[in-house]
């Protein structure tokens, strides 16, 4: 309940403007009874990440075993696009925060990218071993799908990736470039 009320706050008025008092408020409980259980206003800020984190499905975002497939990649471009829409005002909150708070920024990298991008990276090594992929740094790559994906996350926030039929576009183009690459062959 105050979690909620902090979204909501914090993505109005944004999260230096924003008051315990109105949190309270709009959470219809003592502004004392939020201390009860955050000692601080960034610590409702980070409590907003931690419930972030905890509604990836780490165990089911990345399938190891299928992500030698297209339509794995897809999948999870179309997690990210749902997760994204259901989560948004959350999102908005904390990333704008992680760009001007270092301890939500370290919060933020600690917590979710780089659990996500060990997942990632391991899956990759993975194909890569397996011959599915061609023998590149799986580290890089990680990084690369790291990139692409926060990528989606600021043009959807921007409002050009909100339509579904676009964002299904690009997936359908980060796919083809993640199968065949982006350079044509020269034939000799």
């Amino acid at each position: 309940q105050i979690l909620d009320a902090a979204t909501e706050v914090f993505a109005e008025k944004g999260f230096a403007r924003a008051t315990t008092k109105e949190i309270a408020d709009r959470a219809d409980v003592s502004e004392g009874t939020i201390y009860n259980y955050f000692e601080s206003k960034l610590e409702l800020l980070l409590g907003l990440s931690n419930r972030l984190v905890e509604m990836v499905p780490f165990d089911e975002f990345l399938d190891l075993a299928a992500f030698d497939s297209d339509d794995a990649l897809r999948a999870l471009l179309q997690f990210r696009y749902a997760f994204t829409c259901e989560n948004e005002a959350t999102i908005r909150v904390i990333s704008s925060e992680i760009m001007i708070n270092p301890a939500m920024a370290t919060r933020y990298r600690e917590q979710l990218v780089v659990p996500l991008m060990d997942l990632i990276r391991d899956s990759m090594q993975a194909r890569i071993e397996a011959g599915q992929l061609r023998p590149v740094d799986a580290s890089s790559l990680s990084l690369f799908l790291s990139v692409i994906f926060a990528g989606t996350f600021v043009h959807f926030v921007l409002g050009d990736l909100q339509n579904k039929a676009t964002w299904d576009e690009l997936s359908e183009l980060i796919v083809g470039v993640f199968r065949d690459g982006v350079i044509a062959s020269v034939e000799a």
